[in-house]
């Protein structure tokens, strides 16, 4: 984590809040924070370029959406998970403010 140049503590909500809107790139494609789900301990990324189709609620094909990755910010220990080596902030680094 320490490597992205961000220092952003784990049991800090307030913090990693900071990171919705956020442009990144992970594994070789951009991507935009969307979303943190605390209670689960993941990061969702939306891409920028790459499209998946969503299906309606029978399981037909119903709209182009953009392709989502679900990650593990930190493990059981709430300790970071290593998808920090590989995230790039494209935006630069957050701010202290609150």
């Amino acid at each position: 984590m320490a490597e992205s140049g961000m220092q952003v503590q784990m049991d800090d909500e307030k913090a990693l809040r900071r990171l919705i809107g956020q442009r990144i790139r992970y594994l070789a494609k951009n991507y935009v924070v969307t979303d943190i789900l605390f209670e689960e301990d993941l990061l969702i990324l939306s891409a920028d370029n790459d499209m998946d189709v969503q299906e309606d609620s029978y399981g037909r094909p119903n709209r182009m959406v953009p392709h989502q990755e679900n990650l593990c910010f930190r493990d059981t220990d709430k300790q970071p998970t290593h998808i920090w080596d590989h995230l790039i902030f494209l935006d630069g680094p957050l701010s202290n403010e609150p």
